[in-house]
């Protein structure tokens, strides 16, 4: 007789290989082991390949029983019986019948399809593992069969790679991956041709993302390869179940024809309750805690008390993942398939727009409460709270611009909409999503009319004010700014409160623009409203604003103290974020005054605070800074380092205005390195990309550009200038970044001598300015309120340190380091 009972597998089995072997191993140690899962995630296939590897471990056999077509639980004992060919006798309980069975034998019984007959499974297996001391069971079901000594192993989809995982691999490193692997040899069973290329092996490993790597559906869509290319195939998930659909007459069970039947098997099999929170849970896009789930379903159809009970049970039927490794809080979710079901179900059940709101409105409540906390001291916990919320805060948006049944959007889900993209504007720029902000924005204002709130409107406005700015859009920056403040004098003493916000947002679009005196201007206006009433947030950003405004305009007093001002402000609420944007500035300055030692202290402040932060657009920035700081010291290796992940992580974000930057100081290190033909090259391509004649409208850009293009002219013959100048002025800016990427710079270049200032003390940086400026010993003794006896010691040092033999070799060194302007 033979000591198995199941058929021979017609198709291949893929991967789960450390599941094969974490199974097998339990299946030594534990008499009950229960495979769970959500519908179509191979638990039977699994059980399957398991029981063909230990045919040989069982002496008398491997039988399995399947209960999917059964319905009646008192049948359980005799479909057991049935599977193992025992002919109980007439006047004998048939229980009796498997103990006597089961009693003396060594076998392995596998229990396949047990999710609707729990209780009676449970029952079952509980009697005969008692009184069988070798007989070992292999249950597959939806939830486990909850008696003592069973061991559960949930079941996931096959292995996909993740975006991060997935960037950097090949088309052999992602044939690794067990849903690539059983979606490609599928299609070819299909369509014999198929095979992965470079083209469709991306379009195929979004299909295994989107159908969460479950076997059922990717043999499904596999199935489609013959009549639709796979990014057809992926395109068309969004039906995906009208897409998923077997034409096979023969060999499936009829729940697992489509993927809508297997969702279908598991969601008749609940209680309306459990049914209804499946439904509510469907417009978490990013899944929920259990207090999200608490919150939104107070009030409704749902009483509170019950919810944790019923999230368990949901849990443990395989229908939602409990996430809890490495949070604080645990995370439901849905697989994305279960969700789309979901979303069906609700939308028939004519529940969306109810729970769609309560969506909303909660997101509306979460993210006004945690924005103050932006600005304090645990700001990297809330910006990393709301960084993971981002799908289910994109959700709420797009529901806010949901027009109704009249076609026409509702006001209050634009003005919630509104709010909650001005409450989390500060994510958006720290993580880089500022492009993203300022999309939303676009699209809510465009649907705001006067019955949106004054103080709500004119936030949103200045909020899109600041991200166009961020993004290097003046004209709208400017636009915006001078929106939001003719709405705010509108409304008079109404509009008072808020006229502050809105003037530092006109602000902000004057620097935009390059318009600095109009820029400062206003900011002066809205730093005194700010001082009379405002929060001292904004105070301290309006100060942020009016320091770097000063900057440019060459007053470099007023710009000390603005930033002076603000970073205490930033210290005193913990706000590390705009300590790090005041520190960057504060280097700026001490770099404009030529106190490059000090500046590279506050950028590397300012660094570190940023990389805590995440905030890779303003870090980039920062590093190209101290890059330029670093050149200037003569620590060439590590201002190439600064330059080059400075310039990825721009690259990263297409911030074309970053790369410009970091292209000036590769373009540097070129010059520093003796290539100077090669670094005029890139100096005139950033001219001609730019259209500015020193790269920049950035004071101290502008000085580092002058200053290495100064060298490199002076080192070219007029025709190898006027050659390289036609080369770079030929090139676009994606040449212009392979090319300096492509030099062949050598680390550890020591400057010239004469070349680095970084040996002279702040007083003889000061006394070698005004020589730059063509003053006399006895002039220079006036100015710095010094005797004429010192500032000749101070002279001799100066062209000793620098190894120079005259005032003259002396004032052409300070005018070819832009030195002379550095007292204006």
């Amino acid at each position: 007789m033979s000591l198995t009972n199941f058929r021979v597998q017609l198709t291949s089995f893929i991967g789960r290989e450390r599941e094969i072997a974490d199974i097998k191993r339990l299946l030594f140690s534990s008499h009950l082991v229960s495979l769970t899962g959500t519908g179509g995630s191979g638990k039977t296939r699994l059980a399957i390949q398991i029981a063909n590897t230990l045919r040989e471990a069982f002496a008398d056999g491997v039988w399995m029983v399947d209960f999917a077509p059964l319905h009646e639980p008192a049948l359980v004992p005799q479909i057991v019986a049935q599977a193992l060919n025992l002919r109980p006798a007439a006047d004998e309980p048939l229980m009796e019948t498997l103990l006597d069975f089961t009693r003396s034998k060594h076998l392995l019984l596998i229990l396949d399809n047990c999710e609707h007959l729990t209780e009676a499974c449970a029952q079952l297996t509980q009697e005969l593992l008692s009184q069988s001391p070798k007989l070992r069971i292999l249950a597959t079901s939806r939830e486990p069969l909850a008696i003592t000594g069973e061991t559960i192993y949930p079941l996931s989809g096959l292995s996909w790679p993740s975006d991060d995982e997935g960037l950097e691999a090949n088309l052999q490193d992602l044939m690794q991956y067990d849903a690539i692997r059983l979606f490609i040899e599928r299609a070819r069973a299909i369509s014999p041709n198929f095979s992965p290329t470079p083209e469709n092996i991306w379009p195929t490993v979004e299909v295994c993302r989107r159908l969460d790597g479950l076997p059922l559906a990717l043999e499904l869509a596999s199935a489609r390869v013959n009549v639709l290319s796979v990014h057809e195939i992926a395109l068309r998930l969004d039906d995906r179940f009208t897409l998923l659909i077997s034409s096979q007459r023969r060999g499936l069970e009829p729940r697992h024809h489509t993927l809508r039947a297997a969702i279908d098997w598991s969601y008749d099999l609940l209680g309306p309750d459990e049914q209804a929170l499946l439904r509510h849970m469907a417009v978490f896009e990013a899944g929920c805690s259990l207090d999200m789930l608490e919150s939104i379903c107070t009030g409704g159809m749902l009483p509170k008390e019950p919810i944790l009970d019923l999230i368990s049970l949901l849990v443990s039927k395989s229908l939602v993942v409990a996430e809890a490794t490495g949070r604080v809080q645990v995370r439901f979710r849905l697989l994305e398939t279960i969700r789309e079901y979901l979303l069906e179900k609700l939308a028939l059940a004519g529940e969306e727009e109810l729970w769609r709101d309560r969506h909303l409105n909660l997101f509306l409540a979460r993210v006004e409460d945690e924005a103050p906390k932006l600005g304090g001291t645990y700001q990297q916990l809330w910006l990393n709270w709301l960084e993971g919320e981002q799908d289910n805060l994109r959700a709420a948006l797009t529901w806010a611009l949901e027009k109704g049944a009249n076609g026409v959007p509702d006001n209050k889900r634009i003005e919630s909409g509104l709010r909650i993209a001005s409450a989390v504007v500060l994510l958006w720029q720290i993580r880089g999503n500022a492009q993203e902000g300022l999309g939303w924005f676009e699209r809510l204002l465009a649907q705001a009319d006067d019955s949106i709130s004054l103080d709500v409107h004119v936030n949103a406005i200045v909020s899109a004010s600041f991200l166009a700015l961020f993004l290097g859009k003046g004209q709208a920056s400017l636009e915006y700014g001078r929106e939001a403040v003719k709405i705010a004098e509108a409304a008079g003493d109404e509009g008072k409160p808020i006229l502050g916000f809105a003037l530092a947002g006109l602000a902000s679009g004057a620097k935009a623009t390059g318009d600095y005196l109009s820029a400062f201007q206003t900011g002066e206006r809205a730093v005194q409203l700010f001082r009379e009433s405002g929060p001292p947030l904004y105070l301290g950003m309006a100060l942020i604003s009016q320091g770097e405004i000063a900057l440019q305009l060459g007053n470099f007093v007023i710009a000390r103290d603005r930033l002076s001002e603000s970073l205490t402000l930033a210290q005193n609420n913990g706000d590390n974020y705009r300590i790090a944007h005041t520190l960057n500035m504060q280097g700026n300055l001490e770099r404009l005054e030529q106190n490059y030692p000090e500046a590279i202290i506050m950028y590397e402040q300012s660094e570190a605070l940023l990389r805590e932060l995440n905030a890779q657009q303003d870090l980039a920035s920062v590093m190209c800074s101290l890059g330029f700081t670093s050149l200037f010291l003569g620590k060439i290796d590590r201002a190439q380092t600064l330059f080059r992940e400075s310039l990825n992580i721009h690259k990263e974000k297409q911030n074309k205005r970053g790369m410009i930057d970091d292209l000036i100081g590769l373009a540097a290190i070129a010059v520093m390195a003796g290539l100077h033909a090669d670094g005029m090259r890139l100096l005139a391509a950033i001219i001609a990309i730019t259209r500015l004649p020193s790269g920049s409208t950035w004071r101290v850009t502008q000085m580092e550009f002058e200053r290495y293009y100064e060298l490199a002219r002076e080192n070219l013959m007029v025709s190898e200038f006027q050659a390289e100048q036609a080369a770079g002025g030929a090139m676009s800016l994606e040449q212009a970044v392979d090319y300096a990427l492509n030099l062949p710079l050598k680390l550890g270049i020591a400057p010239k001598i004469g070349e680095t200032p970084g040996d002279l003390t702040r007083r003889e940086r000061e006394v070698a300015v005004l020589i730059g400026q063509g003053k006399t010993n006895g002039e220079i003794a006036l100015e710095l309120v010094l005797s004429k006896r010192t500032v000749e010691t101070h002279v001799s040092k100066i062209l000793s340190k620098l190894g120079l033999t005259s005032r003259t070799q002396v004032m052409r060194w300070a005018i070819d380091h832009g030195m002379t302007q550095a007292r204006s």
